[in-house]
């Protein structure tokens, strides 16, 4: 279970699901366990995650991508689900959002995509992404 956002709302997802997919996960899960490289089926039963500076229609974002491979997104949330997928290490999720903000940018938008451009998420990811 995570709680997500100022809101603290409960998001429920599978531990095997997130430990296969994602490596940030895996690890965020094994905490605790000798050597941190266990399989997923052997990640025992934790605590509530509490991640409150994520805005939960983000979270949900990057957890539809792990269950689905895609992801539905937004013109209010492309830029954070990017910053999101950067800092989870999830190459092909920033792939979609990149191709998503490329695809639809806006003049209201081009400051807020200014800004993650140049922040060290951003910047990384503009450079491998020209």
């Amino acid at each position: 279970t995570f709680v997500v956002g100022q809101e603290q709302q409960k998001v429920f997802a599978h531990r095997c699901v997130l430990a296969c997919r994602c490596q940030a996960f895996r690890g965020m899960l094994s905490q605790g366990l000798e050597g941190g490289e266990d399989p997923p089926s052997s990640v025992p039963p934790q605590g509530t995650f509490i991640l409150g500076n994520v805005q939960p229609e983000v979270f949900l974002a990057v957890i539809e991508f792990l269950y689905t491979n895609s992801v539905t997104l937004n013109s209010h949330i492309a830029l954070e689900v990017l910053t999101s997928s950067v800092e989870y290490g999830l190459q092909d999720l920033c792939e979609l959002c990149v191709k998503f903000i490329k695809d639809t940018l806006s003049v209201e938008q081009v400051c807020e995509a200014l800004q993650v451009s140049v922040s060290p998420v951003g910047s990384q990811r503009v450079k491998n992404n020209p």
